[in-house]
């Protein structure tokens, strides 16, 4: 499974737990400016790609808007050079 793949998984799995939300999930969604996800959900995201993918995100880069879709995750892991495989 690619990173893009690992990352839907996980917020889907999220929004369905958390959020009773099983509606489709496109990469493009807004989750957290669209309320989907609550910034509890953001740390637990954070929580896994760290866990999941070994990043690190410096405190003072954190945005909320940088977790606002898959794409937008991807987009950070990518610019963080986080390769897709699982560490």
């Amino acid at each position: 499974m690619n990173q893009r793949e690992q990352v839907r998984e996980f917020l889907a799995g999220l929004l369905r737990q958390n959020q009773d939300d099983a509606s489709a999930l496109s990469d493009s969604d807004s989750l957290v400016l669209s309320g989907r996800l609550t910034s509890l959900d953001v740390v637990d995201t954070l929580t896994f790609l760290e866990e999941r993918f070994g990043f690190e995100m410096d405190p003072i880069d954190f945005d909320q808007k940088k977790f606002d879709s898959v794409n937008s995750i991807v987009a950070m892991l990518e610019e963080a050079g986080v390769k897709g495989e699982s560490a």
